[in-house]
């Protein structure tokens, strides 16, 4: 490993990058080999989905630096001629049409919109154990969504990373009222809205319900791993909204 220094302190770093950048093909690196691995997507495949995109892209990438690689990614598609992916592929999936999707969840009143596109994160850095990956992961969207205006946010999302992001008290709700459906080699995956704006007051309330729910109690002590989901999913939640311990890691360039 070479012993040039790092570019950023400490041994995770979260930088939010354009498409150009040279960390970008880092978290590309990343969104290949997972989605590869869990969906059967190979590069060939993802260059096909996501290519088009690529101009309107911007990346999450968390490093780990003691490592020299990316740990994590996720991939941000900012409106432009090309539209946003996931309000783009909806309607064969859900019913509609972009314009309809638009129009029911007040996305025409020309406030800034973003796809949230992917989320990956490498086998290695996800559980109970090891959510600081994710965690720098969602802080960096969040900053990055307060310091760019964002109100509309859309995503396309497989029932592993829903149940996460629903854990945390992620204020998403159904396309349309639209129901899960197969996409992208994923069996289960939703068509999801959200306004920003509703984020940081419902995730801050989520996270005080979890720290009361997760206190030592008779019915915690018979379900440890229940105590243990609500307590990790608490510290996520509070480092979404307060970057305690994490903006000192986070770069916005």
């Amino acid at each position: 490993m070479s012993r040039e220094p790092v570019p950023y302190p400490g041994r995770f770093a979260a930088v939010l990058v354009g498409t150009d950048h040279p960390l970008a093909e880092a978290g590309r690196v990343v969104e290949r080999a997972v989605f590869e691995t869990s969906f059967g997507l190979d590069a060939d495949a993802m260059k096909a989905e996501y290519g088009e995109y690529d101009p309107a892209s911007r990346f999450i990438v968390v490093l780990d630096q003691a490592r020299r690689r990316a740990a994590g990614v996720i991939r941000l598609i900012d409106e432009s001629p090309a539209g946003l992916k996931s309000l783009n592929d909806a309607p064969a999936y859900i019913g509609g049409t972009v314009d309809s999707i638009r129009a029911h969840h007040g996305m025409t009143d020309g406030r800034p919109a973003v796809d949230v596109a992917t989320l990956a994160v490498l086998p290695e850095y996800r559980g109970a154990r090891s959510v600081l990956v994710s965690t720098l992961l969602y802080r960096t969207l969040y900053r990055a969504f307060h310091r760019d205006g964002i109100v509309h946010v859309v995503a396309m999302i497989d029932d592993r990373a829903y149940r996460n992001l629903r854990r945390i008290g992620t204020p998403f709700v159904p396309m349309l009222g639209s129901s899960p459906f197969p996409y992208l080699g994923a069996a289960e995956n939703r068509a999801l809205y959200g306004d920003f704006r509703r984020f940081g007051p419902a995730i801050a309330r989520n996270a005080a319900e979890l720290r009361r729910r997760s206190r030592l109690s008779p019915s915690g002590l018979r379900h440890p791993r229940r105590l243990l989901a609500r307590r990790v999913a608490a510290r996520v939640a509070d480092g979404i909204i307060t970057g305690a311990n994490l903006d000192a890691h986070i770069h916005l360039e």
